[in-house]
């Protein structure tokens, strides 16, 4: 069974889809705000996000700005439904 780990940070959610890890759901809470859930071990995911703002690990600019621009037009794709 595929484990998920759910994060409502914007930012975080762009550095994990930089590691290739894929989004198997986005989740629009009552306030406006927007959980992802991503397909991969929690532990996992923590480490990462642990790693990148601790500045043991970085992220390629170019792919952190595209998956910004990947995130927020997943968001707005919802909430023109």
């Amino acid at each position: 069974m595929e484990k998920t780990t759910l994060v409502k940070d914007f930012y975080s959610g762009c550095v994990l889809r930089c590691f290739d890890i894929p989004i198997s759901k986005l989740v629009k809470s009552e306030d406006r705000f927007f959980m992802f859930g991503f397909n991969a071990d929690p532990q996992m995911c923590e480490r990462i996000l642990s790693d990148v703002w601790n500045r043991k690990l970085s992220v390629e600019p170019r792919k952190f700005i595209e998956n910004i621009n990947e995130l927020k037009t997943r968001i707005h794709e919802i909430l023109k439904k």
